[in-house]
């Protein structure tokens, strides 16, 4: 039987950094040689029951694509797969609602929220960056060598691309860590880039976008262990 993995977002043609996830599943496939199936689910089409109990998708990959049609729908997703033990991995707008999903369901932030959509929000969990890093890339430094990422990489110091203008806002870092989010990696003036649970089976958020830096030849390793957690290969 072939193992399935969905991937949550609204995929517009325009977008090149859509393309590179497409491109990065079939890399996969052919890395680990294995037939996987990858089925784009938009935002708006997005059931938890149908997806994973009727449908037995194994892995969530939640696409870039912020703001998202129904955001709703993302953050219950996020929950369903938070709370069953389904590996997730969210990439630029991935990596801030996995965020929103956290504060407002473990740390009690209820309106918790993203400065995109709702910059009126008391709790703004993602604000605009200083400096926007659409089209950039950045040195990153891995902060905790516990962490999935410096376990899977093997090196302190790696490259991160970029498509986005929203990182998570500083304030809250200690109330998502007290609630047990780790964030494992910076940018070298000290932004937090990732993040993951480590009471998950694979539960991982990065800011910077893997797809970007896999290639044919090169499958990124973040995302071949985020595949192999799935299926369990």
């Amino acid at each position: 039987m072939i193992q399935k993995i969905a991937i949550l977002g609204d995929f517009n043609p325009i977008h090149s950094t859509l393309h590179a996830l497409n491109d990065s599943t079939r890399d996969i496939q052919k890395h680990i040689k294995k037939e996987i199936q990858f089925d784009w689910i938009s935002t708006d089409m997005f059931d938890c029951k149908v997806v994973f109990e009727n449908q037995k998708y194994k892995g969530l990959w939640i696409a870039p694509g912020s703001p998202y049609k129904n955001m709703n729908n993302v953050l219950n997703a996020i929950e369903y797969t938070r709370t069953n033990n389904i590996p997730t991995f969210g990439n630029c707008g991935g990596f801030q609602h996995m965020i929103i999903e956290f504060a407002k369901n473990k740390c009690g932030l209820i309106h918790a929220d993203h400065e995109e959509t709702n910059p009126h929000s008391p709790d703004i969990l993602i604000k605009k960056l200083t400096c926007s890093l659409k089209g950039e890339q950045e040195n990153l430094k891995i902060i905790d060598k516990d962490s999935f990422l410096y376990r899977t990489l093997q090196k302190e110091n790696v490259l991160g691309k970029y498509y986005c203008s929203y990182g998570v806002n500083e304030t809250y870092v200690p109330a998502l860590e007290t609630n047990g989010m780790v964030f494992s990696s910076q940018s070298l003036d000290g932004h937090y880039r990732s993040f993951e649970l480590k009471t998950h089976p694979f539960f991982v958020g990065t800011l910077f976008q893997p797809a970007l830096t896999s290639t044919t030849d090169q499958t990124n390793p973040v995302i071949v262990e985020f595949i192999k957690k799935s299926i369990n290969c």
